[in-house]
């Protein structure tokens, strides 16, 4: 156990433990931006939240998403609310299957592009959003701001830990780089062992929601492999905003404007002031969306993104 005493816990960051700040930010932002009796199309929708909260302005919504549980949730939400004027449907942001020229705005939230799935084929999903766009339609796009995430005071690799299930751990060993390159490692944690031991005696962070997110820790000298199963290994490519606004671009886009957002709540963290703003929460979301959305200029780790076709 000697050697797993050089395993420090890292206190969560703000992002680590609470996205609802940022979540009514981007909500002010989207509402701006989309015009009232448009159809939209939301890639990646998840629950569906972004098209329920644009329901009383848009003609129709359509939201899909590659991952069942949430689209049965999404529809499950819509039925219970009685929204008729959006639906939601299983589909790949690789092949859209909707007729060109089909939305006045098409939205790409969630940092989507991330995900594993699409790496190296940013160019492609990007091309598919401007097919079924409307000349003139809207592209907007949210995603972490590579800046702010590679520059915050932490090293360029670090470990994590999930948990799935009941005591069934996995360990993300991850790497990144100035490009926004990062490569993550994943490995099963090995029940029995002194580091599966270690994990069930740390206190996990808890968001204000009351869900356990991951444990960040780091490691000083090496984890020993016989604790450990190999897994898999991932690949994801994040931007900074000129380098987003260039995709977009390379897709045939035009005049795209990205600006940053979210400042408002990293700043409070770090001054120890959660709690006490934490009542004014909305009232702030919408005071740095109102600005950010005006000047089209902001900080902080998301960036916000519109173009035209």
């Amino acid at each position: 156990m000697s050697r797993l005493l050089d395993l420090k816990v890292v206190p969560a960051r703000p992002c680590d433990v609470d996205f609802a700040w940022y979540e009514e930010i981007r909500a002010d932002l989207v509402c701006q931006t989309v015009k009232p009796m448009a159809w939209v199309l939301d890639v990646g929708c998840g629950g569906g939240g972004v098209l329920f909260l644009l329901s009383m302005q848009i003609e129709e919504g359509i939201g899909i998403d590659i991952n069942q549980g949430d689209l049965e949730h999404a529809e499950s939400e819509r039925k219970q609310r009685k929204i008729t004027n959006v639906m939601f449907q299983h589909a790949n942001a690789l092949a859209l299957p909707f007729p060109s020229d089909s939305f006045d705005v098409v939205l790409l939230l969630g940092d989507v592009l991330a995900y594993p799935s699409t790496y190296g084929k940013h160019g492609s999903v990007v091309s598919e959003l401007r097919r079924v766009l409307k000349e003139g339609g809207l592209a907007v796009h949210e995603s972490m701001n590579w800046d702010w995430e590679y520059r915050w005071p932490y090293p360029p690799s670090d470990i994590s830990f999930t948990q799935s299930g009941k005591n069934n751990f996995t360990m993300h060993r991850t790497r990144r780089d100035v490009s926004g390159l990062e490569t993550a490692q994943d490995y099963e944690v090995l029940p029995g062992t002194p580091l599966y031991q270690w994990i069930l005696e740390q206190d996990w962070p808890v968001s204000p929601q009351g869900v356990n997110t991951q444990l960040e820790v780091r490691e000083v000298a090496p984890i020993p492999e016989e604790w450990l199963k190999f897994c898999s290994v991932s690949q994801y490519k994040h931007y900074r905003a000129q380098d987003l606004a260039r995709l977009y671009k390379s897709a045939g886009f035009h005049h795209p404007e990205v600006f940053a957002y979210g400042q408002t709540y990293d700043i409070a963290a770090k001054a120890g002031l959660l709690e006490q703003v934490a009542v004014f929460q909305s009232e702030l979301a919408a005071a740095e969306a109102e600005v950010a959305f005006t000047l089209r200029l902001g900080s902080g780790p998301w960036l916000f993104l519109v173009t035209v076709k």
